[in-house]
């Protein structure tokens, strides 16, 4: 399951929470997860290291699996004294060859944007600035300012860090060890209080990306959910975020379920990251007029290309044996395939077109499940709404070294756009190969996949926005 799964049960939630007065939004550990940067654990196994708490790896493994990582990371603080700042932004970006923001990130981004200043806050409890880079690139007139305190400067967008600001460059403020957060929790009237009561009294928040382990943040929305007049909060649970598969995630998420509610929090169960994001776009639109969830638009997708079937097929493998020319020009080969797939709505994505083939029924394609961890490369595009590359295993039946897929974004309504269909490429030789090459293939494969957005916008009778 992806964003084009996304039910009206589940955007229904997010009706009655007071989203329509402001929206606060609250990105934990999982919106940078996603750009690469470590998770509380692997963050403290690096201090570790870098301190000579432990002798390796596994030493420093075995104190963070057994402990709380708040209080193993004190015995790193202790040993590395006034360099701790610098170590800390070590261990945040060492072995990142690219920053970029996460969907979450873009995803809040383009919300804070969408509205008048005010409209609502961004709020996230960890210390890189992605989220302002992501303001700061899709903002012509509008900046964005890290913030370690409840102000609002003029004519900005502040990011409220709860937990203080480690960029690539300076520390400020921030709270890492048992010790720091023993200090936050001994102030009943910090600003981080505050800000969360006055953010509860205005409309919703919405969480994401978080585990809700930190004592503090669990004491703060508490006082500020209790207030008579707070509205209500929901949290954003995606299984990718848990590690676990479906049938796993199915003997558990009841469970999940009732802890946060018993916590006075809204549980919401996705399966994706991309799942979280693909909501927080939606927000500004669902109290419009004839508004429809992300699965019936791809429900409506899909169902306009079963009725055009027979009308599509020739049309669109001959479409993908001249985008192929395209891109056999871009990647700097001879040959290759390319296939498109469409979502169901029904948690699959289908092989619906290929450009050396033309099915003779709908019921010749192919669904295959999607979502983070399918085992389809097309599925996992959809679910990461990000470009894949996977090495094909020597002595397999394909001809392709490797295979390429990017999602097709498609936007139906005047509604946010669903990441609905994937383009697939199969490719000779390895994916290490286009990797050092990224600039020759990518705008060119960007481009492919707006036109087939706009074309498959079109055989549904409806007009893309873009």
């Amino acid at each position: 399951m992806s964003a084009p799964d996304l039910t009206a049960a589940t955007m229904g939630s997010f009706r009655d929470s007071g989203s329509d007065q402001h929206v606060t939004l609250l990105l934990g550990a999982g919106a940078s997860a996603a750009s690469g940067l470590p998770g509380w654990e692997e963050l403290a196994v690096r201090l570790l290291r870098a301190s000579g708490s432990v002798p390796d790896q596994d030493a420093a493994w075995l104190l963070v699996n057994r402990q709380d990582p708040l209080l193993v990371a004190e015995a790193a603080r202790r040993r590395l004294g006034k360099r701790w700042d610098q170590y800390v932004r070590a261990a945040l970006y060492s072995n990142l060859n690219d920053l970029s923001p996460s969907p979450l990130h873009i995803a809040a981004a383009s919300h804070a944007l969408a509205g008048d200043l005010g409209e609502s806050t961004v709020i996230t409890l960890n210390f890189d600035t992605l989220i302002e880079d992501a303001i700061d690139e899709a903002g012509d007139a509008v900046t964005a300012e890290p913030r370690i305190d409840d102000q609002r400067p003029a004519g900005t967008i502040p990011v409220h860090h709860l937990h203080g600001v480690a960029s690539v460059r300076e520390s400020q403020d921030v709270v890492l060890t048992l010790s720091d957060f023993n200090e936050l929790l001994g102030d009943p009237d910090s600003w981080q209080q505050r800000l969360l009561i006055a953010c509860a009294k205005k409309g919703a928040i919405v969480i994401a990306g978080t585990s809700y382990r930190d004592p503090d943040v669990r004491r703060w929305l508490h006082v500020a959910l209790a207030a008579p007049d707070a509205s209500n909060a929901l949290v954003l649970l995606a299984r990718e975020s848990f590690h676990v598969t479906r049938p796993e995630f199915d003997q558990i998420k009841e469970a999940l379920a009732d802890q946060w509610s018993a916590a006075g929090l809204t549980p919401v169960i996705l399966e994706d990251h991309s799942d979280a994001a693909q909501i927080i776009r939606e927000l500004r639109h669902l109290h419009a007029p004839g508004y429809r969830a992300p699965q019936e638009r791809a429900a409506t997708l899909w169902q306009a290309h079963v009725d055009s079937f027979q009308d599509l097929q020739q049309a669109y493998s001959d479409q993908l044996l001249s985008d192929a020319t395209s891109l056999c020009t871009a990647f700097n080969v001879d040959r290759l395939n390319a296939t498109l797939w469409i979502a169901d709505g029904q948690g699959n994505v289908a092989r619906y077109a290929a450009q050396d083939r033309c099915f003779r029924s709908i019921d010749d394609v192919r669904h295959v499940p999607s979502g983070h961890d399918s085992q389809w490369i097309a599925g996992r595009a959809l679910g990461a709404e990000a470009t894949v590359f996977q090495d094909l295993q020597e002595g397999t039946t394909s001809r392709w070294g490797t295979v390429f897929a990017t999602p097709i974004r498609v936007e139906l309504d005047g509604l946010p756009g669903i990441a609905s269909a994937v383009l697939s490429v199969g490719l000779p030789g390895s994916a290490e190969t286009y990797f050092q090459s990224t600039a020759m293939w990518m705008d060119t494969t960007l481009d492919i996949a707006v036109d087939w957005g706009e074309r498959l916008v079109a055989s549904t009778g409806s007009v893309s926005r873009t």
